[in-house]
């Protein structure tokens, strides 16, 4: 029996090669999954990371009034993106639209004194907006008495 056993040994050794083998393609088979995997994670938040760094952001503010000027509304866009396609609207009035001009970042838009009636009484202003990427955004104005409160939202 002993001489059997040592007459096979060198099938045997070739079988425990063959079984580490196939162990071991296995287990790097599911290194470079998880390497595959943390390269898509990485290359998604590339993409996000270059969209926030290009993003628009609009905000409204009542402008002081100057010598020249008296004071008035404008939009402005404190992103570091442009902002297109965008308009604005009252909650609380006849809720008609009024399209806002395309806005560079650090860029300006007077708004006329619509926004004046808006102030001393709960109103709310929304702020329509794309990015060039498509992405839509929105920024909420909300007056509660002479408080002004801004939300920003990235809309699906």
């Amino acid at each position: 029996m002993t001489q059997c056993f040592l007459i096979n040994w060198p099938n045997w050794i070739q079988a425990l090669a063959a079984l580490g083998i196939v162990a071991l393609t296995f287990r790097t088979l599911m290194v470079l999954r998880e390497y595959a995997a943390d390269t898509k994670r990485i290359a998604n938040a590339g993409v996000t990371q270059t969209e926030n760094a290009q993003m628009p952001f609009l905000t409204a503010f009542d402008q002081p009034a100057t010598a020249q000027a008296a004071g008035r509304w404008v939009i402005a866009n404190q992103g570091f993106g442009p902002a297109i396609n965008g308009k604005w609207k009252q909650i609380q009035a006849d809720a008609v639209p009024r399209f806002i001009l395309s806005l560079a970042p650090g860029t300006r838009s007077p708004v006329l004194n619509d926004f004046h009636e808006a102030i001393g009484s709960h109103w709310e202003v929304q702020l329509d907006y794309e990015s060039l990427s498509g992405l839509k955004y929105r920024t909420v104005i909300t007056w509660e008495g002479a408080v002004m409160h801004t939300q920003f939202h990235k809309l699906p």
